[in-house]
């Protein structure tokens, strides 16, 4: 029952390039689910660790031996498993760190601007708005208006106060703070505008507590399963290849001593082994690579996604409908 699958050396080396992935999540900021997300990750790491290290000793203990042994070639059907297999691995491993840059990450969302403007904007705008504003109104230089923006005395810098916690530091809730802190400044002298930036600011700090429940949706349903996936299902596989190799490798290397002539009964069973583990993997390839899972998971992303696209609209349609009766009242007075 003899078999030969196509399969090279390189092939070895190449299949499970994990190390370069694994290392991308070391890159990952501390946040708040950073900690657990590296926990959680190790047991797949170390496992996939040692499928590549195993893989590479096979083929140190292959080059060792005389020109004679044969490496058994792998089945087609097996090769492009493994491929697709891999494929599927870089997909929830970009998801994975593309989610934990940005959804882990409360202010993704709002520009952060050159140094200059973003020292400025994490300031309470109104204590320092009106004398930096009437400084640059005389500057004729990109260098001047750095220097006004980035200079000031340390006994400024000690009064100014930062912004509220309270108010996400998204792109709708720092909105919400401009329009609620010049709502406070025209009060006296525009009750309409002021009225107006007030129901604005209501109105993005909602879209922004809601992007913020979409970001943990995301991290909590779809990251969790992602790397829940990796431990379970890409473990087993991986468990499974690694024992299709170590098998081949006795295969060979007892091939490599027989006579072509002489029936072994050892190299019989382990052929058969060798088929039995190669049928194993591949039967466990087939179900990590059924669709219905991955696609239940892009299902999640995008219900999340839709959620909070839906409360913006909800809220940015109520809301120009209130500006609209501010309008035509004051415009009435």
């Amino acid at each position: 029952m003899s078999f030969k699958l196509p399969f090279n050396l390189q092939s070895i080396q190449e299949s499970l390039n994990y190390d370069n992935i694994s290392k991308s999540f070391q890159k990952v900021n501390p946040g708040k689910y950073s900690d657990q997300f590296k926990e959680s990750i190790q047991p797949f790491a170390n496992k996939t660790t040692q499928l590549i290290s195993s893989q590479l000793q096979q083929l140190q203990d292959l080059s060792s031996l005389n020109g004679n042994v044969e490496v058994s070639e792998l089945p087609v059907e097996y090769l492009e498993l493994e491929n697709s297999c891999d494929a599927l691995f870089k997909l929830y491993t970009d998801l994975i760190h593309f989610n934990e840059q940005v959804y882990d990450k409360v202010s993704y969302d709002y520009p952060p601007g050159n140094y200059a403007l973003t020292k400025l904007r994490e300031s309470n705008v109104s204590s320092v708005v009106s004398s930096k504003f009437n400084q640059l109104r005389n500057v004729s230089s990109p260098q001047e208006i750095e220097k006004i923006l980035l200079g000031g005395s340390n006994d400024e810098e000690a009064h100014t106060q930062t912004t509220s916690s309270q108010l996400p530091k998204t792109l709708f809730g720092q909105l919400s703070q401009i329009a609620q802190t010049n709502s406070e400044e025209l009060k006296n002298s525009s009750n309409a505008l002021s009225l107006g930036l007030l129901k604005v600011s209501s109105s993005y700090l909602e879209i922004a507590d809601a992007r913020l429940s979409m970001d943990s949706k995301i991290m909590k349903e779809l990251n969790s399963q992602l790397v829940q996936i990796l431990n379970d299902q890409f473990i087993k596989v991986n468990e499974l290849r690694k024992r299709v190799y170590a098998t081949r490798q006795q295969f060979d290397q007892l091939r490599a001593t027989v006579s072509e002539n002489e029936e072994d009964e050892e190299l019989i069973k382990i052929e058969d082994e060798l088929v039995s583990a190669t049928e194993a993997a591949v039967a466990e390839m087939k179900i990590l690579l059924k669709p219905a899972q991955s696609v239940s998971l892009l299902k999640t992303l995008a219900t999340a996604q839709k959620e909070w696209f839906e409360v913006g609209q909800q809220k940015l349609t109520s809301l120009i409908a209130e500006l609209d009766k501010i309008g035509t009242t004051s415009e009435d007075e």
